[in-house]
C-alpha cells in the first residue's frame, strides 16, 4: 500500500517562522469544547494561560489546528492520538487543541498561517516557534517527528540559532529558506536565498547545488520536460543531492506516466520511473528506507502488468527492506505481501497479509487481500 507523504522528505520540499499579527489573541472557546480528542490531555485553560504555563513549567507547547470536518484531522484523533507511545510521548508537553472552524480562532490562526487543518505547530518555552507541520501524521511518524523536534534538530529554531553563530553555515540557510517557504512565509525565504546568493556568487556550494535542482524540478513539475534534471544528476557527485535529484526524477517520471494519454509515451515513463526508482534506491538515507523503500516497492507492484521478472524481484528486495525498517506499520507489510505475491510466492504473501491484520483488525481491506490471495492460490 502506498503511504501518503505528511512532509516533504528532501530538501527539494519548500518549509518557518510566520509574521505574528498585531492584536491581542481572543480567548479561545473553554476546556469543554476540546475534550474528547483522543487520548491525549488537552490543556484546559486559554492561549494566554497556556503559554504562562509553558514559561512557568519550562515547557514545550503543542499546538493541533483541527477541523471536525477534515479526515486527517479525525484520523489524527483516532489513530495517532490514541496510540499509548504518543500519548506518552505528548505528555512532557502542554497541548492545546484550536478548532480553525470557530471565528474565536481567527488571530491565532493568522499568527501562524494556518490556511488548513490538520497543521501541528510546536513552540518552545518562551512561545518562540520550535517547528510546524501539516497534514496526516501516523504513529510511527509522528513519534519519528516528535522525538526530532524534542531534541531540537533541523528546526527553526536550531537553524536560526545555526545561523546566527555562523552566518556562512549555507546549508543552515537553505534549510531554513525551505522551511520558511513551506508556511507561507515568502519573505523570509527571499532573504535567505538572498544571502545564499551573495556569500556563494558563483553557486558551488551544496545549498546552491540544492537550489538549482529546486529550481529545474519547479520547471519540470510544470511542463514535464525532465531533461534538464537528467543533465543535473549525470553531473552532481554529492550522494545526498544525488538522491534528491533521483528522487524528483522518480516522482516526476510517475506524474508524467500518470498524465500522458499516448500508450507508447506512458509505457515509455513508466520505465523510466522503474529505471529511476533503480538509481534513487541506494541513495535512501537510512532513516527513509521503512517510508520510501514502501513507496518504491508499491509503485512496481501497481505497475506489475508491464514490469520485468526482474523488476518484480527488485521490488521484493525493496520491500522486504522497507519491513524490515518499519515492521509494525501495517501498509508496509502488506507491500511486502503484494510483492511476495506478484513473484508467485503465495504462502509467504498470506502470511504477511494475516500479520496486516494482527496489526490492524479493522481495517477492512487486509480481509479483502487475505481473500483475494487465497481465491488466486
Amino acid at each position: 500500500m502506498w503511504l501518503v507523504p505528511f512532509f516533504v522528505l528532501s530538501a527539494l520540499g519548500l518549509f518557518a517562522r510566520p509574521p505574528a499579527p498585531q492584536g491581542a489573541l481572543q480567548d479561545l472557546p473553554p476546556a469543554s469544547a476540546r475534550e474528547g480528542r483522543g487520548k491525549v490531555a488537552w490543556f484546559g485553560g486559554s492561549f494566554e494561560e497556556l503559554l504562562a504555563e509553558a514559561a512557568r513549567a519550562k515547557r514545550l507547547v503543542f499546538l493541533d489546528f483541527y477541523s471536525r470536518s477534515n479526515t486527517y484531522s479525525k484520523k489524527l484523533e483516532k489513530v495517532t492520538y490514541c496510540d499509548p507511545r504518543v500519548v506518552t510521548e505528548l505528555s512532557e508537553m502542554l497541548c492545546f487543541s484550536v478548532d480553525v472552524d470557530s471565528k474565536d480562532t481567527k488571530v491565532l490562526r493568522r499568527r501562524f498561517q494556518v490556511l488548513s487543518a490538520p497543521a501541528l505547530v510546536f513552540l518552545d518555552a518562551d512561545a518562540a516557534l520550535r517547528e510546524q507541520l501539516s497534514g496526516y501524521l501516523g504513529p510511527d511518524l509522528f513519534l519519528m517527528e516528535l522525538r526530532r523536534i524534542k531534541a531540537n534538530t533541523g528546526t527553526f529554531s536550531d537553524l536560526r540559532t545555526r545561523i546566527t553563530q555562523q552566518p556562512d553555515d549555507l546549508d543552515a540557510r537553505w534549510k531554513l529558506a525551505c522551511k520558511l517557504r513551506t508556511v507561507g512565509d515568502l519573505a523570509g525565504y527571499e532573504a535567505q536565498i538572498s544571502e545564499l546568493r551573495e556569500r556563494d556568487p558563483e553557486g558551488r556550494s551544496n545549498a546552491s547545488r540544492r537550489l538549482r535542482l529546486a529550481n529545474l524540478h519547479a520547471v519540470a513539475a510544470a511542463n514535464l520536460e525532465l531533461e534538464p534534471l537528467y543533465t543535473f544528476v549525470e553531473s552532481e557527485k554529492e550522494p545526498a543531492i544525488l538522491f534528491e535529484g533521483w528522487l524528483s526524477i522518480w516522482e516526476l517520471e510517475g506524474q508524467a506516466a500518470r498524465s500522458v494519454h499516448e500508450p507508447e509515451r506512458a509505457r515509455m515513463h513508466v520505465l523510466r520511473t522503474f529505471a529511476a526508482a533503480r538509481a534513487l534506491w541506494p541513495l535512501v538515507p537510512a532513516e527513509q528506507v521503512g517510508y520510501l523503500g514502501n513507496n518504491i516497492a508499491w509503485n512496481f507492484y501497481e505497475g506489475r502488468a508491464g514490469a520485468s521478472r526482474s523488476d518484480l524481484e527488485f521490488a521484493l528486495e525493496v520491500a522486504t527492506k522497507a519491513a524490515a525498517a518499519a515492521q509494525d506499520v501495517p501498509a508496509v507489510v502488506d507491500t511486502l505481501a503484494c510483492c511476495l505475491f506478484a513473484v508467485g510466492r503465495k504462502e509467504e504473501a498470506l502470511k504477511q497479509v494475516r500479520r496486516c491484520i494482527e496489526l490492524d483488525p479493522q481495517n477492512p481491506e487486509w480481509r479483502e487481500r487475505e481473500t483475494e490471495f487465497q481465491r488466486a492460490r
